[in-house]
Order: structure tokens, then sequence, then C-alpha cells
């Protein structure tokens, strides 16, 4: 009796309230309802991975129990120590992290069928960043589309990829699975199209849609793929490399690293310490491992191979892709190890990352870009690794896919009118640093307390439009109305150059594209 009155109870809340309560397979979900959108924030996913569940995989949630779940307000971001700009960190974090964000259109009687979904990754360097931030705020986006988004917590740094004999790591990449497969089971609850998803990620989320791209265990989860500033030339790691990292980790944490007791025991302020020491261990072998310390892991069943090889082998799951860089990637990365590069440190970097005889043919090639008023060669080192590790790369993976499916590919190169990095990285105020364009594609520049000009504002509504007309018709020209016509990827090399105002170019960087294809970008493995 009691049980049907609490039915009964849901379904007259359901008619009373309309659109702010929706069944799930595991319950019922209360949301925010707008005259424009509606947001369900901080949905459990997956059963909190604390105590034992520490690195292990992540439990599907059975049951939200018998009240209506409260999905008004958001959940912690995932454990975590943040050095990104403040709309990019989340306001609180915790291991009990593994939540999502839904976000819809108002509902409008007149619907006649289900919508497409986006199903966003954050990026951070696999250690920082959440779904619960300010830049991520996906109302614009549903506002002015008729698409649902989805963004998502993964557990992050060491408490996510952690590979010792016992504990076998990519509990952040099975977490992104999970999400993915809850938006298979319950989407539809929210006007969502479960056969329409696509997902896409920058940076460290740009590199998980890569291994999403190439996982067998991913297949038919999503149908279109988008992928923004993966720098494809830093690998996936081994088990070997990460059991390594697990070493000194432990060390640092003051454990062995086959005391699972301690480990399991550890607070997570004190892991998030050691994690933080192990970060700054320097490979000399394979020098740019330094720069994404924790990754998922080549493990022969969830990823199998490098995503680069995979997709160059023609081994991958072939949906439409839209993939695209930013215009100076790298200068963030090479300023975050030293902003004062004399020309002795420049050319011994490029011998330690490109080997003892290649310095000579680079420093042919990217001699002549160095301002010869400067002594400072950071700049110059910025562009190399712009192109080795993002530009390059990206084209080398487009002209490979292009022979199998749809291929857009894009580089954002505007000079926005503010510097989001702020007084931390003065450099990014005349330049398009990593991640400038993330506040364009969400229209989040007024919830961080910056504003667009006119142009930066029509330039915003265009990439939306180009990523929600992707996102529903496999073409970003097809739908909502933009500017420029985006042609297909071919052999004209055609990418979209976001400007203001916007234009397609072609033959983009092809003297330095080429050569790095030839000195192939596997070059660093280390294995």
């Amino acid at each position: 009796m009691k049980y049907i009155i609490l039915v009964l109870s849901l379904l007259a809340l359901i008619a009373n309230c309309q659109d702010d309560v929706v069944q799930i397979s595991t319950g019922y979900l209360r949301g925010n309802v707008y005259p424009t959108h509606r947001e369900f924030l901080g949905i459990p996913f997956g059963e909190p991975p604390i105590g034992e569940k520490r690195w292990t995989s992540p439990v599907a949630i059975e049951t939200l129990g018998n009240d209506v779940y409260d999905s008004t307000y958001q959940r912690a971001g995932c454990s975590q120590q943040c050095i990104l700009p403040a709309g990019v960190c989340p306001t609180n974090t915790s291991e009990d992290c593994l939540y999502l964000n839904v976000y819809t259109p108002a509902v409008q009687p007149d619907q006649t069928g289900p919508l497409p979904v986006m199903f966003f990754i954050p990026g951070g360097r696999f250690e920082m960043g959440a779904a619960n931030t300010v830049i991520y705020n996906s109302t614009v986006v549903v506002n002015t589309t008729s698409v649902i988004m989805v963004t998502i917590n993964y557990r992050l740094g060491a408490l996510g990829f952690l590979v010792t004999d016992t504990f076998v790591g990519n509990y952040g990449f099975e977490d992104q699975l999970l999400a993915l497969q809850w938006v298979q089971d319950n989407i539809k609850g929210f006007g969502g199209d479960p056969t329409q998803v696509t997902l896409y990620g920058e940076s460290a989320g740009g590199s998980s849609a890569a291994l999403h791209l190439t996982s067998p265990a991913s297949a038919g989860l999503f149908s279109k793929l988008m992928i923004e500033s993966n720098p494809w030339s830093l690998p996936t790691k081994s088990s070997k490399e990460l059991q390594d990292l697990a070493k000194k980790f432990a060390g640092d944490l003051g454990c062995d690293v086959s005391d699972n007791n301690c480990l399991l025991s550890a607070s997570v302020d004190d892991i998030l310490q050691a994690q933080n020491k192990s970060d700054n261990t320097f490979t000399p072998f394979a020098p740019l491992l330094t720069f994404l310390p924790w990754t998922p892991v080549v493990d022969g069943k969830l990823i199998t191979d490098q995503p680069i090889k995979l997709i160059q082998e023609g081994n991958y799951n072939k949906v439409p892709v839209l993939l695209g860089t930013v215009h100076d990637e790298a200068l963030l990365f090479i300023a975050s190890v030293s902003t004062d590069i004399s020309k002795i440190e420049f050319i011994g970097g490029i011998m330690d990352i490109f080997g003892i005889g290649n310095e000579f043919r680079i420093n042919s090639l990217y001699g002549p870009l160095q301002n010869q008023s400067s002594n400072n060669y950071m700049d110059l080192m910025g562009r190399i690794g712009t192109d080795y590790v993002f530009v390059c790369p990206t084209r080398n993976v487009a002209v490979n896919m292009a022979k199998y499916n749809p291929v857009y590919l894009y580089q954002f190169q505007h000079v926005t009118s503010f510097n989001v990095y702020g007084n931390t990285y003065p450099m990014c105020a005349d330049v398009v640093c990593h991640g400038l364009e993330l506040p364009y594609i969400f229209d989040t520049a007024s919830l961080e307390d910056y504003t667009f000009t006119p142009e930066e504002q029509a330039l915003s509504f265009q990439m939306i439009n180009y990523w929600t007309n992707f996102a529903k018709n496999a073409d970003p020209s097809i739908g909502n109305p933009v500017d420029v016509q985006w042609p297909r990827y071919n052999s004209t090399d055609y990418m979209m150059t976001f400007q203001t105002p916007s234009f397609i170019q072609t033959g983009y960087l092809a003297e330095y594209c080429d050569f790095w294809d030839n000195l192939n970008y596997q070059y660093n493995f280390g294995y």
C-alpha cells in the first residue's frame, strides 16, 4: 500500500510540475525548469568509488531510492589540485564524484521526435577539471539549438590511472564508458535519442575522445565524435611506464607500491600531495612524457594501442569526425617549464626530445622563424611543440580518416580581447593559448566575468551552430545558419579557420607537417 501511494504521489507530482521531474531506469529526478531550458545537475551514474572501492572498476547505480532525487544543484568534482583558470576548476571536490549533468531545451508540445545528444568530457591533463565548472555551463547551447547536453566527471590522476601489480589502471576511462552507457540507458527520459550521441572533449577530454574512437569497448556508444586539441604525440602510457610512476608515487606517499592496505588507507590530501611530487619526475629518455604524467594505459583490452597508430592502420570506430587545434597550443606548456630559454637550452632540448642529429634538420626548418632581436627561444620552442604535438598529427589523422569516413578539420586562430589565463600566463594575452576556444563553444565568457566584443559574440554563436549542426546532421554546415560553408576534409587539405571573420584555407603549414609526418609522431613513445 505504501508503494502504491508513493507511485500515485509521484505521478501527481509529475503532472503538476510538468517537466521538472523525469523518470530514468534508477528512479525519479527533479531538475530546474526555465522558460528556455531545463537543468538536471549532479546525477549519480556510478557508486561512490571510496574505501575498498578506490582503484576498482566503477559500478553502475542500481537505484536512486524511493524519493525523488534532487538534481537541482551541482555535486563535487573529482579529487584534484587544480591550477587551471578559475572558470575551469571545480569549487569543491571529493572521491565521491561520479556525477553528470544533463541540459535540455524547454520541452515543446509539438516536438516530433527525440533530440540528438552531445556528450562532453572535460580536459585538464587527466588530473584537473570537472563538469561542475563555469566554463562548461551548457545553457546557451541548449537554449539556442535543438540538442541535449551531457557533461561528466571521471576519476583523475593517481586515483583514476594508478597501475601496480594489483591495480590495473584505466579507472577514469572506465568511468567515461559507464557514463556513456548511462546515456544509452537513460537519455530517452530527457527527450534524447541514444542512437544520436556525439562524444567530444578538449585537451585530455580530446585525448579521451580519441581513445573512445579507437577502443573496441566504446563501439556503438556514440554516432559522431569531435576531438579538440588532442596532444597526439604525447602517448597513452604503457603498463611499465605507469608502474614506474606508481613506484615513485607510492614512495612519496610513504607506502611500498605492493602494500595495498597502505595505499587504500591513505587520505585524499596525502594522495594529492604525493601525486604532485611524482608529477615533477623528469624522464630524460622520453622527456615529452613529463608533460602528461597520468594517462590511461595501453592494456590490450580497453585500449589496444596508440590512437594515432590505430587510425593510421584504419583500425578504429568509423564515424563522422570533426577535429582541430588552436594556433598556439604548446606555448602554455613550454612556459610552465621555463619562460626564458637560451639558444643552448633550445638546441639541447631538441636533441633530448628528437635525438642527436635531428636538431640540425629541425633548426634548419624552424631557425628562420626565431626573432633575431631576442635571445629567448621560448616562442620558437612553443611553435615546434604546437606543430609536432598538436597541429601536424591532427592533420595526419585527418588524412587517414578521410579514407573511410567524413572528416572536418579546423583551427581556432582568433586572439581574444581578454586573457582567460590572467597574470599567471601573461604571454597568452596576445596569442591563442591552449583551451581558448572553450568560452566560444559554450558562450560562457560572461559567466567568467569577461565580455565578448560584438565580433567575438558573433563568432561564438557561429561556432555553437557548427558544433551542434555536426551533432544533428554529421555536417557542420547543415542546420542552423552559418556564414561560411565548411567542406569535408580531402586531398585539397581544407581547414576551417576561426577568426573574425572566419574563412577556409588549404595547405596550412604543409611544409612543416610534411617534415613531421616523415619523422613519425611515435618517435618518443619510449617502447
